[in-house]
């Protein structure tokens, strides 16, 4: 063992959390106890730590009611008897789980783990600590890649399947040849996993910075068409001129172009960068993050594209796609039980995909068109904006003349979104030129949704420079009340 190793192995044993764990389990006399897993992975990778701990003991019901009362933690009981024990240290949380030893020795345990860089462990009563290793995990952590630790693995818990393709993401590894042939062999007992584990492997490929790779990986691998069988009708569906590629490649280069477009976010948008980045980051639900969830919807913004497509006088066309997709859409994320926010995001976005295509298209972009973007798509007119260069940027195969149209016009749909809308005076959710009650006072009106029609009106005047003074809305008011209210009886939207 190399002295880097022996190094990581002193870091582990001293960190002070596993030297408390080591010290209640003397003291309860339930030595020995093994540190197993990711902590003991990424500790040999110089990575993070993380405060989510594996261990394995002969007894996990006593050592985690042992470390409940030490930790003044929370004891929960899972199949195949692993105890979790989960308390806060330092303000974040921690996680210990406790599995049971599987076989006679840890070694034995520890061949049955899933990927041979994760079948490493030490003891935490050894001094000095050494590595158990019988699987090669370390010669793989150093060759950087995935291999499975024996064949029965992926058949005994086939989301190993999708984990390898998550893990590879994660770290950027390679996954074996013998691996991979062995995962298509399986692929189809992905089917067989509960979607809730699914959507969180997954949502961890999306969340990787060259998630469009990986996805890609998915596809040779036949993981994709198992865990969304959608994408089968989207493969060999051919589509006309200027697209180069049938519907599934161009939503995988659709996937690549988002990231390499989130990549370089501050330099194509240096004035608003910080605030695309910071959106995209944050947690939407349940772990999933912004981004991941936009690179979701770019997998699947074509999905409604087979079962719309027709031919027309020689021309392959694909009406109604949008609509069809959400409707599909809609149904993936109920089968990978997504939150109801989540997926109303996914959904909206796969649905609304074309619009910044068709407002570019405009011979003139009214300011008071710009103001209904963003009104209309809310929080998600700036996913869908840089969607829809992604999308360009997969349809053409370069960043040539379409591509620089359609990046001038996202810049300028975002600065308007800053200059006229989020720091404006009256929008953006300051307060209105006018409000509700001194509105229905002054134009004698009673309390409905024609006021909220009114005042709708208002912020899209005023957003667009029409309006300045509380005056001038009254004006503007009393001159088009007649109009407004006729409109708003048609169901017109501001």
């Amino acid at each position: 063992m190399n002295r880097g190793v022996e190094r990581a192995l002193r870091r582990v044993r001293d960190h002070p959390l596993l030297r408390e764990v080591a010290q209640v389990a003397a003291e309860r006399d339930l030595l020995p106890v093994y540190l197993v897993g990711g902590f003991v992975r990424n500790a040999l990778l110089k990575g993070p730590e993380g405060l989510d701990i594996d261990l394995v003991s002969p007894e996990p019901a006593s050592l985690g009611a042992a470390l409940r009362h030490a930790f003044a933690g929370r004891l929960i009981g899972f199949a195949e008897g692993v105890h979790r024990v989960v308390f806060s240290r330092r303000g974040k949380r921690v996680q210990v789980d406790i599995a049971p030893l599987r076989g006679e020795s840890i070694v034995e345990d520890l061949r049955c783990r899933d990927f041979t860089i994760n079948a490493l462990g030490i003891s935490l009563s050894q001094d000095p600590p050494e590595l158990i290793d019988p699987t090669g995990g370390l010669r793989d952590l150093r060759e950087k890649q995935i291999r499975v630790g024996g064949p029965q693995v992926l058949a005994e818990d086939p989301l190993r399947l999708l984990r390898s393709v998550r893990l590879a993401a994660q770290l950027s590894f390679a996954i074996g040849e013998t691996t991979a042939q062995a995962i298509r062999q399986h692929a189809p007992l992905l089917g067989r996993v509960a979607p809730e584990r699914l959507r969180e492997e997954f949502f961890g490929i999306l969340n990787s910075s060259v998630a469009g790779r990986w996805l890609t990986a998915m596809d040779d691998l036949r993981l994709l068409e198992v865990l969304l069988p959608e994408t089968r009708g989207m493969r060999g569906c051919l589509q006309g001129p200027p697209h180069r590629f049938d519907v599934l490649t161009h939503s995988l280069e659709t996937v690549r172009s988002l990231d390499g477009i989130l990549n370089r976010l501050p330099k194509l948008f240096s004035r608003q960068a910080a605030l695309l980045i910071g959106s995209l980051k944050a947690e939407v639900e349940g772990g999933i993050s912004r981004q991941a969830l936009l690179r979701f919807a770019a997998l699947l913004h074509d999905v409604g594209k087979p079962e719309t497509r027709s031919t027309e006088e020689g021309r392959i066309r694909f009406l109604d796609h949008a609509e069809r997709g959400a409707g599909i859409a809609e149904g993936i994320c109920h089968r990978l039980r997504l939150g109801s926010r989540a997926s109303a995001m996914a959904v909206t976005l796969v649905r609304e995909h074309l619009r910044p295509f068709f407002l570019e298209q405009a011979k003139t972009i009214t300011p008071g068109a710009r103001y209904r973007f963003w009104r209309d798509l809310g929080p998600l007119a700036a996913d869908c904006l840089i969607l829809s260069l992604a999308d360009i940027r997969a349809t053409y195969g370069r960043e040539g003349r379409a591509f620089c149209a359609r990046l001038r016009f996202v810049q300028e749909m975002l600065a308007f979104q800053r200059k006229r809308i989020r720091v404006g005076r009256y929008t953006g959710g300051r307060a209105s030129l006018v409000d509700g009650h001194e509105l229905m006072a002054r134009m004698d009106l009673t309390p409905g949704p024609f006021v909220g029609f009114l005042l709708e009106r208002l912020q899209e005047e005023a957003a667009i420079g029409s309006l300045r003074t509380k005056e001038e809305a009254l004006r503007y008011l009393r001159r088009h009340l007649h109009a407004l209210r006729g409109e708003f009886e048609r169901g017109g939207a501001p």
